[in-house]
C-alpha cells in the first residue's frame, strides 16, 4: 500500500489510563451535551502519550507508508459537506458526498457531541425519531462515540449511489436522518454496506431513508474469546423489510466463505492433489510437512473469502460472489429507466 491521502474523523483514543470524558482530550459541556473540541488532523503530529496502543500501531504503520511513498500524505480531518476532498475523482465521473460526521455548533462551540450508553437489553418494539426523547442513551461511551462518528460516505457513479455506513449506531443515525428529513443530505442509496456489521444499535427509519436494493454485511468477527453476534436478527429483517426490491438482496461476507485447507505442501505433491489423492488419511497428512521449507505452499482446495463485488457501468449494475467453485456463482444485475431502479436478467458469456 502506497497511500496518498488519509481521511479520517479527527478523534484520537487517549490510552485506557485516562477518565471516559477525557478519552478524546479536551471537550466542553454545553447544556446537557459534551463536546469534543481537541480535534486531530495530521496523525503524524499527535504526541505518542496521547494515543492508546491501537492508535500508536497505526500512527507507526502511517508513518512507514510516508517512507514507503518518498512524498507527503495529506491528512484531512473529514465532516458533513468535506465533499471537495474528493475532487481529484472527477475525471473518473465518480462524485462523493461526505455525509458525517455531522459537527455540534452549541453556544460558539464547535466539535463532535459525545455519545451516550444505548440501553440495555433486547430491542422491544419499533424506534422512531417521531417517539425519540433522548433517554435510550445514557452517560458518555467512548466506544460509541468514535463508532457513531464515523465518516459517512455516499458515492454516485451514473444512476446508481452507494452508501457507505461505517460503524454508525443509532444515537448517531438519528442526527443524520434529521438532515436527511431537513433535505441537507440525501440517504436514498441502491447499494448499502449496512453499518458495524450488522450490529442491532441501529435506527429502522435510518435503513428506510436509504431504501436500498442491494445491502452487503461485512460480518465474521466472532471467536471463541470475542462474541457480538453479528448479523444480529433484527438488523436482516429491517434491511429486507426497508428494501425497494420484492425480493431484497442481502450479502453476508462470512456466509460466502469457506475454505478446505490441505496445509504445506511441496511443489512435487502438486500432481497429487491435482489427480484426488487425498492428501490426509486419519486427520494426518500424507505428505511429511516437516520437509524443508524451500519450495513449500500453503494449499486449499476450494476456497471462497467472502468477497462481494458489485461491478457498475452506470446504466447497469451487478453484484456476485465467488463459491469455492470456480464454475459456481450468486449473481444479480439491475437495470435504471427514468430514476426507478429494477432488476434485470444476468448476462452470461
Amino acid at each position: 500500500m502506497r497511500p496518498r491521502r488519509v481521511y479520517h474523523n479527527g478523534l484520537v483514543k487517549r490510552p485506557s489510563s485516562v477518565a471516559e470524558k477525557d478519552s478524546f482530550g479536551e471537550s466542553v459541556e454545553v447544556g446537557e451535551k459534551r463536546i469534543i473540541t481537541e480535534l486531530e488532523t495530521d496523525l503524524l503530529e499527535v504526541e505518542d502519550s496521547k494515543m492508546n496502543q491501537y492508535f500508536l500501531k497505526w500512527k507507526e504503520t502511517l508513518a512507514a507508508y510516508k517512507r514507503r511513498e518518498e512524498g507527503a500524505i495529506e491528512f484531512r480531518r473529514l465532516a458533513k459537506g468535506d465533499d471537495d476532498a474528493f475532487d481529484f475523482l472527477e475525471d473518473e465521473g465518480l462524485k462523493v458526498e461526505v455525509l458525517g460526521p455531522i459537527l455540534a455548533r452549541e453556544d460558539g462551540v464547535e466539535g463532535l457531541r459525545f455519545l451516550g450508553e444505548p440501553e440495555k437489553g433486547p430491542r422491544i418494539g419499533h424506534h422512531s425519531l417521531e417517539d425519540f426523547h433522548g433517554d435510550r442513551f445514557s452517560g458518555i461511551s467512548a466506544s460509541h462515540t468514535i463508532n457513531g462518528h464515523s465518516v459517512v460516505l455516499r458515492l454516485t457513479y451514473g444512476a446508481f449511489h452507494f452508501l457507505f455506513a461505517g460503524d454508525l449506531n443509532e444515537e448517531a443515525e438519528i442526527e443524520l436522518l434529521r438532515a436527511h428529513e431537513n433535505e441537507d443530505i440525501d440517504l436514498r442509496s441502491e447499494v448499502l454496506k449496512a453499518p458495524h456489521h450488522g450490529s442491532d444499535d441501529f435506527l429502522p427509519e435510518f435503513v428506510g431513508a436509504i431504501a436500498p436494493m442491494v445491502s452487503v454485511i461485512s460480518s465474521g468477527d466472532e471467536s471463541a474469546r470475542t462474541e457480538y453476534i453479528h448479523p444480529r436478527a433484527t438488523l436482516v429483517g429491517a434491511l429486507g423489510k426497508h428494501s425497494r426490491a420484492a425480493e431484497p438482496i442481502i450479502f453476508v461476507t462470512e456466509l460466502v466463505a469457506f475454505f478446505k485447507a490441505e496445509g504445506f505442501l511441496r511443489p512435487e505433491f502438486h500432481k497429487l492433489a491435482e489427480e484426488g489423492t487425498p492428501l490426509f488419511e486419519d486427520g494426518q497428512p500424507v505428505v511429511d510437512n516437516k520437509a524443508e521449507e524451500r519450495g513449500r505452499f500453503f494449499a486449499f482446495s476450494r476456497a471462497a473469502f467472502g468477497l462481494v463485488m458489485v461491478r457498475t457501468d452506470g446504466e447497469r449494475l451487478l453484484v456476485y460472489t465467488n463459491s469455492g467453485r470456480t464454475d459456481l456463482k450468486e449473481a444479480y444485475a439491475f437495470g435504471t429507466e427514468d430514476g426507478e431502479t429494477f432488476p434485470v436478467q444476468v448476462r452470461r458469456v
